[in-house]
């Protein structure tokens, strides 16, 4: 497709939406700015970007262009809350990037002059999409004449465009060609700027090429039982104090909450067996009845011919090669449903065509007398023995398959609109040349290739998906509310949640924006009662799509560094671990002590001395000895023949002895060890810096209020 008909089809619906939102928030502008309007105090702004407060209308058209930018680019009508939900993330995030970026660029002094802009659009090297879309079919060179000939028609309208709109989305491409060739500017200059300077260069040669063998003592920290060592809240306290930097965090709540699922009873599983097992019964007798699938089934029946292979049933892909036509499957289940199925009819024909084809459009309005008559003109001079390639080229409104001569490509059955898809499969001929009439126009088609022919069938099914009943959701309602009404105080909740038989769950962190959390995959308004609610609170019955909920507000945390209580799920075995590597550490040196040798230790902890070869500073991994950055560290302080002090690492306490070390020589050309320091830091700088940028202005996010 056109860049021009990508900026019609995918930024029209958009401005559509931003230009109904306005009307639509204009009329809501004074309830927005009251504090006893319908935000309920809330007033009209979801955060501020460094002091600059911003809008929910702002935010809300921002986010309804991604939206429908996404449904375009995935061919879908609805989203569901998941997908909303991190639009609105990226979306917000896309504008604390776009103010950081900007003040950049300003700081810098990026812009891009008006000559550059127009080397864009009209230049030898034209911006890359540009180039795609007014590249001239004949000659495959760039067309700078077609872009000034769409420029100059900007003020008309060209099959009813309306051309408000069409400015407008040129404008919005305009703007988004500067941004980009800008921001690749900007990201330019941060490329460049990661520089590797010669010691480095020499220091990453050594640290891969100095190698190390040595003799170690491996005595893994699960030697000793977890039940022998006692973490108390001063040890987490003590660890979270020495690591403050890592443990800082957003403000959380702890929530601990029941949920109940709704899903299908007995008697709801029951009632669509028998429905289908019904329409089973009454295609045994009257295999034809294909209007009765049309009244029944919840699967239209579409009359279409499929290979069996290619369904997605694997229940009909086994089975409907081996049976006559006329013949009814008994009740099966399968995804959810109970389904029966009939075949109607199997003939043999191909999966696919290759076709062209000139169009005759009688759409935006044209006189279809004229058009016919244009089309029978055309049609009889390729009957007469004109070329079809030329024809094609010359008057087909369909300009993408037009500028190929016509040529479709192979089209596979049930990929176009029925008329066409009929003459393709049905009555067409290999060669031959027709006119179809179908809801765009008339089409002078002409069918070029047709692979073999393989089975094709054609089936009428009845499926019923066995749902929950308003009796079972209620039901299920009912227990909820009872759990609520039962267990209505904290201590009570929490007694609760020591029962088996319900679903329990907590989340330790829960952040003010977060959407799912464990158990629900659609949990915001969980999530907003738990920061709009005291500690302690009780809630009342969520409705969560399939689910019902009842939750307790257990605590409170504040943004900084996180609390003991917070932490201590993932704190205490690291503290544990600690306290055993310092165990095993003073055993290890008391038997040092007393002039003991690696070979003693490893019979006093009942283990064998291990080798390491041709170890490395750089090395991330070592063989039976794994990830342990602290043995890395040691390396270069170790001394031949000496046992070194132990090592409390990650899974074990070391100790180590050298047994020989080799430096390398030095080398003239270092170049290679700056590259792969550029190639390890480079992907990595431009998210670090936009990180590091974020942290010198305040952003307050207050969309949890919203949304």
């Amino acid at each position: 497709m056109a860049m021009i008909q990508i900026i019609r089809n995918k930024l029209g619906p958009a401005i559509v939406i931003i230009i109904g939102l306005s009307l639509g928030l204009f009329v809501l502008q004074t309830a927005l700015n009251s504090n006893t309007g319908l935000l309920g105090g809330k007033g009209d702004s979801v955060g501020s970007i460094d002091g600059k407060k911003i809008n929910i209308r702002e935010f809300q058209a921002k986010v309804d262009t991604s939206v429908e930018a996404y449904k375009i680019n995935s061919n879908s009508k609805n989203l569901d809350d998941n997908t909303i939900f991190t639009l609105r993330d990226q979306t917000w995030n896309q504008m604390i990037n776009e103010y950081l970026n900007q003040r950049e660029f300003d700081a810098l002094g990026i812009t891009l002059p008006k000559d550059q802009m127009q080397d864009l659009f009209f230049g030898a090297d034209p911006y890359p999409e540009l180039k795609k879309s007014f590249t001239n079919p004949n000659t495959g060179q760039f067309d700078p004449m077609a872009v000034k000939n769409y420029l100059d028609n900007l003020d008309k309208s060209v099959q009813g465009e309306d051309v408000a709109e069409k400015q407008t989305r040129w404008a919005s491409f305009q703007k988004y060609v500067l941004n980009d060739v800008i921001t690749g500017k900007y990201k330019a200059l941060l490329k460049n700027a990661v520089y590797v300077p010669k010691w480095q260069a020499e220091m990453e040669y050594n640290d891969k090429e100095t190698k190390y063998s040595l003799q170690y003592l491996k005595i893994p920290l699960s030697d000793i039982a977890d039940s022998t060592i006692k973490v108390t809240d001063g040890n987490i306290q003590e660890y979270i104090n020495k690591h403050k930097e890592q443990y800082k965090q957003d403000e959380t709540r702890k929530i601990e909450y029941v949920i109940f699922s709704v899903q299908p009873s007995a008697s709801d599983t029951a009632k669509a067996f028998k429905y289908v097992n019904d329409s089973y019964q009454h295609f045994a007798a009257s295999p034809n009845d294909t209007d009765y699938f049309r009244r029944y089934s919840d699967r239209a029946y579409d009359k279409m011919y499929y290979s069996p292979s290619k369904l997605d049933s694997k229940v009909l892909k086994d089975t409907l090669s081996k049976i006559a036509v006329g013949s009814v499957l008994p009740v099966y289940f399968e995804d959810g449903s109970f389904k029966t199925a009939v075949l109607i009819d199997r003939k043999m024909m191909p999966d696919s065509v290759k076709a062209s084809h000139i169009l005759f459009s009688t759409q935006n309005g044209t006189d279809s007398i004229k058009v016919k008559a244009k089309a029978d003109s055309v049609f009889n001079a390729i009957k007469s023995g004109a070329a079809f390639e030329t024809l094609a080229s010359k008057y087909s409104d369909d300009k993408g398959s037009g500028a190929k001569g016509g040529d479709l490509g192979y089209i596979k059955y049930g990929m176009t609109v029925k008329k066409f898809n009929d003459y393709l499969f049905e009555t067409g001929k290999v060669g031959e040349v027709s006119m179809v009439k179908t809801e765009f126009g008339y089409h002078i088609i002409r069918i070029t290739e047709a692979p073999a022919s393989t089975p094709q069938v054609q089936i009428a099914t009845v499926t019923r998906h066995v749902d929950y009943s308003s009796a079972t959701t209620n039901s299920v309602y009912d227990i909820a509310t009872k759990f609520l009404n039962d267990h209505s105080t904290p201590e009570l909740f929490s007694k609760a949640m020591q029962e088996p038989n319900l679903n329990k769950q907590i989340n330790e962190q829960t952040k003010k924006n977060d959407f799912q959390i464990p158990g629900l995959n659609s949990a915001r308004e969980v999530v907003k009662w738990s920061y709009g609610a005291e500690k302690d609170a009780i809630s009342s019955v969520f409705t969560l799509g399939d689910n019902y909920a009842v939750a307790h507000l257990v605590s409170i945390s504040p943004e900084g560094t996180g609390t003991v209580e917070v932490l201590r799920t993932q704190i205490e075995p690291l503290v544990r671990n600690e306290l055993k590597g310092a165990a095993l550490a003073g055993q290890v040196n008391a038997s040092v002590a007393l002039n003991a040798t690696l070979e003693s230790l490893a019979q006093k902890f009942s283990k064998e001395v291990g080798n390491g070869d041709n170890m490395a500073f750089a090395d991330g991994y070592f063989n039976n000895i794994g990830f342990e950055p602290k043995i890395n560290g040691a390396l270069s302080s170790l001394k031949e023949g000496v046992i070194s002090k132990p090592i409390i690492g990650r899974n074990a306490v070391f100790v180590l002895k050298l047994t020989a070390s080799t430096k390398p020589q030095p080398i003239a050309d270092y170049n290679q060890y700056k590259q792969q320091i550029t190639q390890a830091v480079a992907p990595r700088f431009e998210y670090g810096f936009s990180e590091a940028l974020k942290k010198t202005i305040t952003i307050i996010d207050d969309r949890y209020m919203f949304f």
